[in-house]
């Protein structure tokens, strides 16, 4: 499990480019076990293991060669340390390498190679492993357990300790291992929280104890047996949450380690990422990573999806919707899917039930979380939770938007929450706390129905302040999911969607507290609904979207192939054509929604040419 676990968590990186090398950054590169094919597969004190991310001894040194071939320079962590404190600087090109897990092999191969190369290192220990009897077994994944013998000895951890180029660092107590997310079974790095066992989740107490009993244990141990308290977390799998590093400070660790590789480190920020080196690493992708010149694949294909197709009272009939829908994201070639989070039973526009356990919304079924997880390990694509940003129906006791005319909902606009009132803000903020703390995905997708109307809110300033009292808001819920989402602020992505009618010009613009400029420059990307109106109000839409000069990475084309009801808007060859004439207009953010997956509309076959990019 260990292996097909690493290699989903990793998929969801994207290769982005990075921070120039400069002397105020460093890269970190991570390595596993390293194995000596020259000798005999028996000699040593356990047969030859291959684990994941095994690297050979000599391509190791092909590794170090390199670096020291081309002026990069192997620092200590206390190094790092100093230069945090401007105690001293780092040497140019500065590289730290670190090694997980506490093999054996660290001892008998890459520690000697370290010494012939006077390069400092840091390494990981997962410190229930190593305190597992000299006779026993470590249970490795679920279905391999190897001899304790296959792993160092704490003798031979303070010998290296001792001779001053090697950093102890914990890689957990307890945590290198998957744990059951949902009722449907997806497995889950155990530093994640909502684990499901016995019939229910964890609570976010449960969930706190949990992970800061497991370090203080790693801590203590490593203390107790090394004599030196550790200041450095490596967190298995590279995963992590902005709660367990909270905690991790709390319980003494000064700094962290992820695999997030898109940039280099500032040397003053403490959760810094690393690239992850296996065989197939290549000195070229060392180059690029090193020297801050990630790919960034230019272009998004992002598709919108209604859980509400995939629900179904029958179980048999629910399965085989799910399976469609998987398959069908894996062979679409979408790089992103917008998938949505909560349902409106009553057809009314507005939120009244949610697929995922909350505070506030009654619980339509338990989805979004296995389906965001499939989605995620199966199709390569990343996920967007698509919320709703004040359309939820509450019930009594809520303070809802209205036209101060006549003290009614306003016409022709969906029903809203007042984003003006404080217990409205907490309920919607605990909404999206629990989706985060259940649930794994890349970002949000903001609905568009974040807006207010010219006489909804007359006391609460101009549509200007009123915009940015929305996009304020929104940061809130944003930081609301960052408390549980997975690996931190960098690998959450927004996107919020905005009304057409607040693109296109108009004699008389309709005040909405929308404002595409704005929306540039608060989020990831700005996601323009493109109705399904004729052709020549398609391309006057594009023709306005291009002439506000944003940049086209900030945008997305959102095209309205079905109505709500699932009623198909935009023809398979319609669709398709519309794509084209975005692509020719170079825009490289396009999607669709919503995509009816149960009944292939689009037509795979028809759109599939023209929208896939993967």
């Amino acid at each position: 499990m260990k292996k097909h676990l690493l290699l989903a968590l990793l998929c969801t990186f994207g290769l982005q480019t990075a921070q120039a090398a400069d002397p105020g950054h460093y890269g970190i590169i991570c390595y596993h076990d390293i194995i000596d094919t020259s000798k005999p597969e028996d000699a040593g004190a356990v047969r030859r293991q291959y684990f994941p991310q095994t690297l050979t001894a000599d391509r190791l040194i092909a590794h170090f060669n390199w670096l020291r071939d081309n002026g990069y320079t192997p620092v200590s962590w206390q190094q790092i340390k100093d230069a945090r404190a401007g105690k001293a600087k780092l040497p140019d090109k500065p590289v730290l390498l670190t090694f997980d897990d506490g093999y054996l092999s660290f001892y008998t191969t890459a520690y000697p190679i370290l010494k012939a190369f006077n390069y400092p290192a840091v390494y990981a220990l997962i410190t229930s492993w190593l305190e597992i009897p000299a006779d026993g077994r470590i249970q490795y994944d679920d279905t391999t357990s190897l001899p304790r013998s296959a792993f160092v000895t704490w003798e031979q951890v303070r010998e290296m300790q001792a001779s001053g180029l090697i950093e102890i660092a914990s890689h957990t107590h307890d945590l290198h291992h998957g744990i059951k997310g949902n009722p449907g079974g997806s497995q889950f790095a155990a530093v994640f929280p909502g684990r499901y066992q016995n019939g229910r989740y964890e609570t976010p107490e449960e969930y706190r104890k949990r992970i800061y009993n497991d370090l203080k244990a790693s801590r203590d141990t490593i203390t107790r047996r090394t004599g030196i308290k550790p200041e450095v977390l490596v967190w298995p799998y590279g995963q992590f949450t902005l709660t367990s590093v909270d905690i991790a400070r709390d319980v003494g660790f000064q700094s962290d380690l992820t695999l997030s590789d898109e940039t280099l480190n500032p040397i003053g920020k403490q959760s810094v990422g690393r690239m992850l080196a296996d065989q197939e690493s290549s000195l070229e992708r060392l180059q690029s990573y090193l020297s801050g010149k990630r790919f960034q694949l230019p272009h998004q294909r992002a598709v919108y999806v209604k859980l509400d197709e995939l629900y179904h009272p029958d179980p048999v009939q629910q399965d085989k919707n799910y399976n469609k829908l998987i398959q069908r994201m894996f062979l679409l070639g979408a790089n992103a899917v917008y998938l949505q989070a909560v349902t409106d039973e009553n057809k009314d526009g507005t939120a009244d039930a949610a697929y995922f356990p909350n505070r506030h919304l009654p619980l339509k079924a338990d989805l979004f979380s296995q389906v965001a997880w499939q989605i995620r390990t199966r199709s390569n694509a990343e996920v967007r939770a698509w919320m709703p940003m004040l359309a939820f129906d509450l019930g009594s006791g809520y303070e809802y938007l209205t036209d101060s005319r006549t003290g009614k909902p306003t016409a022709r606009t969906v029903k809203r929450l007042s984003p003006f009132n404080a217990k409205n803000r907490k309920a919607i903020n605990e909404i999206y706390e629990d989706l985060s703390f259940n649930s794994r995905f890349n970002g949000l997708a903001f609905g568009d129905d974040g807006f207010i109307t010219e006489y909804e809110a007359p006391n609460h300033g101009s549509d200007a302040q009123e915009t940015d009292a929305l996009i304020g808001f929104s940061k809130e819920l944003t930081e609301s999911v960052l408390k549980y989402s997975f690996n931190g602020r960098d690998n959450m992505t927004t996107v919020r969607g905005i009304l057409p009618e607040a693109v296109m010009p108009s004699e008389k613009p309709t005040p909405l507290a929308q404002n595409l400029a704005k929306f540039a420059q608060a989020y990831n990307q700005a996601s323009v609904t493109a109705p399904a109106a004729s052709e020549q109000q398609f391309s006057s839409l594009l023709q306005n979207l291009k002439a506000t000069g944003i940049p086209a990475q900030k945008l997305i084309v959102n095209l309205q192939a079905r109505q709500p009801d699932g009623s198909v808007l935009l023809d398979s060859d319609t669709l398709a054509a519309r794509i084209m004439q975005a692509r020719k207009d170079r825009f490289t953010g396009i999607a669709y929604s919503t995509d009816g997956f149960t009944g292939n509309q689009p037509d795979l076959k028809t759109v599939k040419p023209v929208f896939a990019i993967r």
